[in-house]
């Protein structure tokens, strides 16, 4: 593998986004994941680029965390371990797009969700006895 990952783990959605603007304009790096924790509380980034484009990034990101109050940790992998990429569900063989996801771990192609099925049917003994009953109200109207 002829790259590095970096991680960093702040305090805080919000943080987390000018850290991550930061990162990607101190280096040319790619951010690939992210993970979620506390309901966004928590939040790590994970970049990938060259061992120095990396490791600048990360002291970007370290060094507004730490402006902001937020830092929790930091770390570059140089050439990470094939099993490392496995646990951050990125796949060597496809490009990894950025796109969010609801409490993400993970940034690929969101997949849309299927709808749910209608709950406003009715069941078919209430459809018959309400048929039923149209008729029977009817004759007492004619008579």
């Amino acid at each position: 593998m002829e790259f590095s990952l970096g991680l960093i783990e702040v305090q805080a959605l919000g943080h987390a986004i000018f850290v991550l603007d930061a990162m990607t304009k101190a280096a040319d790096v790619e951010f690939v994941a992210t993970e979620r924790r506390l309901g966004g509380r928590l939040v790590t980034l994970v970049v990938k680029g060259e061992v120095s484009a990396v490791t600048a990034s990360i002291e970007a990101g370290k060094e507004i965390a730490k402006s902001l109050g937020c830092l929790k940790a930091a770390e570059v992998i140089a050439r990470p371990h094939k099993e490392i990429l496995k646990f951050l569900h990125l796949d060597e063989k496809k490009a990894v797009s950025p796109k969010s996801e609801t409490a993400a771990t993970h940034v690929d192609e969101v997949k849309p969700k299927a709808k749910a099925p209608s709950k406003a049917k009715t069941s078919s003994k209430a459809a018959k006895s309400a048929s039923d009953k149209k008729p029977a109200k009817q004759a007492k109207k004619n008579s």
